[in-house]
């Protein structure tokens, strides 16, 4: 077996874009006078006219059809072209079904360069299968239609149920593999889950890109990919950016729900973001705040947000933390962003922005004074700056941390404070990947 020349492969490749042309007569150009077209050991279509006609049966059964060349060899004396006909089959059986098939011709090639005679031969008991069952091609929802299936109350109990999954042992998923990229130092994290009582299997691949504020992108993008539990074929692909802050806000309204003072009024929001956003919208559909306040480090976005949301813009972070009770941290600063004395007794306080070990939003001091609550402990010991931190310096344990969100740990007293740690898990992702499926 050896390579044909540059020329015949040349030819091969304009040969195989002939036929997704939709122009039957360009096949039978590559074809001599009194060339033939065999298929499968089929009656030969001789001459131009009727091979011309055999390309066009093909190319009317299949509208959508795309040929690949595969390869062009020698083998035992004969030129072999190898390909991959994908295409939905609309004709006479075809049934709409999309199909993906291969097979080769043996080529003859006469003097003049052209085909005098191709056998060709593809599997047609698995054509067959494929018609019957279909080629399973994954379905995609793009960032639009994820919203539109997406609903916020719906998704919050479905965090609570994904929480309680895991909390309860009943999820498998290793904490997100993380890698810094590039000179602005952006992340690449993978976080595959496995939730036996959906059933479901999946995986997010997500990026935080701090670069694209200045080239109007959104910092985190993401995609999901569902499995079939049973054969591992991919069955979905959704746009995961929007997912991710959908249920990010979710979860911490379970948190609210769980922890706030059922008679908790002020909500302070440090950030404008679309966490911040999405956080404004789920967060009052489980307590009835008469005042919400903004601020961020962008005076600029911040009295925008409060344009759009009815918000109050403060001047300082400490005039959003002073008498509120529940305090959300929704920004990407590397340092505390809420300090200890601005926090009163009852308060609730959920810190979302950091999610590297380096990295802490909360005061370490707040932290120690409050009951501190995870979505996981295993990711907390490993990732949340506003944990290990404070463990590194001497300040508190492991045992520092009373319970994960899905143990459902509810307020003790209107006095305690409480911090809701989130970090996102794999699970909360494929539950709401699951829900918009469902849907």
């Amino acid at each position: 077996m050896s390579q044909t020349t540059d020329s015949l492969r040349h030819m091969a490749r304009r040969y195989t874009a002939a036929w997704c042309s939709q122009d039957p007569a360009q096949v039978a150009g590559f074809f001599s006078a009194n060339g033939s077209l065999r298929i499968n050991n089929g009656e030969p279509s001789v001459g131009r006219s009727a091979i011309a006609e055999a390309a066009q049966a093909f190319m009317t059964a299949f509208p959508d059809m795309e040929v690949r060349m595969d390869d062009l060899l020698t083998e035992n004396g004969r030129l072999v072209y190898h390909w991959t006909l994908t295409g939905t089959n609309t004709g006479p059986g075809g049934g709409g079904r999309k199909v993906r098939i291969s097979g080769f011709e043996e080529w003859q090639i006469d003097a003049d360069g052209l085909i005098a005679e191709s056998l060709g031969h593809f599997d047609a008991a698995a054509y067959q299968r494929q018609l019957e069952g279909g080629m399973k091609v994954p379905r995609f929802f793009d960032e639009e239609s994820v919203r539109a299936l997406l609903q916020m109350p719906e998704l919050i109990e479905a965090m609570e149920q994904a929480l309680v999954e895991f909390s309860a042992g009943r999820v498998q998923q290793p904490v997100r593999t993380l890698m810094t990229f590039d000179a602005e130092r952006s992340l690449f994290g993978s976080m595959p889950s496995y939730i036996p009582s959906l059933p479901a299997l999946g995986a997010k691949l997500v990026t935080v890109c701090p670069g694209n504020v200045g080239r109007g992108l959104g910092t985190h993008q993401a995609m999901i990919v569902l499995f079939n539990t049973l054969t591992g074929m991919a069955e979905a692909i959704l746009d995961g950016r929007y997912i991710t802050e959908a249920r990010t806000a979710a979860v911490s309204a379970v948190s609210t729900r769980l922890l706030g003072r059922r008679n908790a009024r002020v909500l302070g929001i440090l950030g404008s973001g679309v966490q911040a956003r999405s956080h404004f919208e789920a967060l009052r559909l489980v307590r009835q705040f008469d005042e919400v306040r903004v601020w961020s480090p962008n005076a600029e976005r911040a009295r925008q947000f409060a344009g759009e949301t009815g918000a109050r813009a403060m001047e300082s972070a400490e005039a959003v933390v002073r008498g509120a009770d529940v305090v959300v941290a929704v920004t990407s600063s590397p340092v505390p962003v809420v300090m200890n004395e601005w926090v009163g007794e009852g308060a609730h306080v959920i810190a979302v922005g950091s999610c590297l070990p380096s990295q802490r939003e909360l005061d370490p001091a707040l932290v120690a004074r409050s009951r501190l609550v995870v979505d996981s402990r295993a990711a907390a010991l490993q990732e949340a700056g506003d944990v290990v931190m404070g463990i590194d310096e001497g300040l508190w344990t492991a045992e520092h941390i009373a319970a994960e969100l899905g143990d459902l740990p509810v307020r003790r007293n209107d006095q305690e404070i409480t911090i809701f740690k989130s970090l996102g898990l794999a699970v909360e992702d494929i539950f709401a990947a699951h829900l918009v499926l469902r849907d």
